[in-house]
């Protein structure tokens, strides 16, 4: 007898309103995840002649949830949009003044299609290892509660994502360069990477209004970040060895190219390092990339990158 699946969807776009939208939908490439509504039970603990606890009370209800999906350049857009907050032209950036940048959220789990308004990016990661795909991890924390409608509401013509990018497509025409700030970078700076990883914290999290999850939409509700990381074979160079104890300000591009319509560039101005060796056949080096030490501001820029944000992502599918 042949077993059945389960049928999921997961779809997002970015919503300009206060409601559900679903007019323009991203169709999400995820590999794990769903979100959900779920809510803390308060406890009354008393016991009145009886050997059981009386019925807790619903308490404060949460909304959100985590995913993990597969790198394209087109369904990331409005992620990316959402998570940093400023987007111009294919070109995401965080200014370090404001992001109310949120989503519409829509699941299909077996019989039911779960929407979800007001939907913010908690924190996003980029990250690929060697021989594997780049995949995308997120968390996401809304305002609205879960609406839950039959099966056909699922939006009937999202945007399919495109074409899935692995660790590879940085490596050949594109690349992963990392150079101190006196020129700009080019291939003299390219570095055979084993791993990469970006970690962005965007500044939004849950407080609670009564029984009801609310958010307040503004950027730095709680502290933003970046954070970054990489390895190496350190072989005989000491370079980054010699970053680290001179404490010397870099700078890194990751190129990831797919085919001339289809690329996505990472930019990062300005870092210093931390560096862990590892004993394996080969020594690695394990970098820590320490991204804005220096906070919001012109401090992240540099005379090659001169932008201001700690990071810089530019996509382009046309």
């Amino acid at each position: 007898m042949a077993s059945v699946k389960c049928l999921k969807k997961a779809a997002y776009q970015l919503q300009s309103g206060s409601s559900y939208e679903d007019s323009a939908m991203f169709l999400m490439p995820f590999t794990s995840g769903n979100p959900g509504q779920n809510f803390d039970p308060i406890e009354d603990e008393s016991i009145l002649g009886y050997a059981f606890k009386n019925t807790p009370t619903q308490g404060n209800r949460h909304v959100g949830g985590s995913f993990s999906q597969q790198l394209d350049a087109i369904s990331i857009e409005p992620l990316l949009e959402a998570a940093m907050g400023t987007h111009a032209a294919g070109v995401f950036s965080c200014d370090g003044t404001t992001n109310a940048k949120k989503l519409s959220v829509c699941t299909l789990n077996e019989a039911n299609a779960n929407q979800y308004a007001n939907v913010y990016v908690k924190s996003l990661s980029i990250k690929s290892t060697a021989g594997e795909k780049f995949m995308v991890d997120f968390d996401l924390v809304g305002v609205t509660a879960e609406n839950r409608v039959v099966v056909g509401s699922f939006p009937s013509a999202p945007t399919s994502p495109g074409d899935f990018m692995v660790h590879h497509h940085a490596g050949g025409t594109g690349y992963f360069r990392v150079g101190d700030h006196t020129d700009a970078l080019a291939a003299g700076d390219n570095q055979e990477f084993d791993d990469f990883e970006l970690n962005m914290e965007c500044g939004f999290d849950e407080q609670f209004v009564n029984s009801q999850t609310t958010l307040t939409p503004i950027f730095a509700m709680t502290p933003p970040g970046f954070s970054g990381s990489f390895k190496l074979g350190r072989h005989t160079a000491d370079t980054f060895l010699d970053f680290r104890d001179n404490d010397t300000a870099l700078q890194a591009e990751l190129y990831i190219y797919l085919d001339a319509t289809n690329t996505i560039k990472i930019e990062i101005p300005n870092f210093k390092i931390n560096i862990d060796l590892t004993d394996d056949d080969v020594v690695q080096q394990n970098i820590e990339m320490l991204i804005g030490r220096n906070g919001l501001g012109t401090s992240y820029t540099n005379s090659n990158m001169a932008f201001v944000s700690p990071v810089r992502i530019t996509v382009v599918n046309s």
